[in-house]
């Protein structure tokens, strides 16, 4: 059954796609990242009741997005805040695909 809550949590895989195709090119000074996590937090805070996405995971991501906007980190820093904001983006894709699928 396809309502406008599915289509949304639809659109907003999406998006998260979108920001790892980001994070894989090394746009770290993008503010579209930044945007999709505004979004997903006013859409968990909307839809919390219905959803499976633990509003830590989206926090936690928002916070690792903002500390790779700013260019203050080393080369090895910057890497490994961007492999765990990735595992942080794949977590929030497979959850958001779990409340749409089961």
């Amino acid at each position: 059954m396809t309502n406008a809550f599915t289509v949304t949590t639809g659109l907003l895989i999406g998006f998260a796609v979108f920001v790892v195709y980001i994070r894989l090119k090394n746009w770290l000074d993008s503010n579209v990242p930044i945007i999709f996590y505004v979004a997903m937090l006013i859409y968990t805070v909307k839809f919390g009741y219905l959803i499976k996405l633990p509003m830590w995971l989206v926090l936690t991501g928002f916070g690792l997005g903002l500390l790779l906007r700013f260019e203050f980190m080393s080369p090895f820093f910057i890497k490994v805040v961007k492999v765990f904001e990735v595992v942080a983006l794949a977590m929030i894709i497979y959850l958001s695909l779990a409340t749409i699928l089961w």
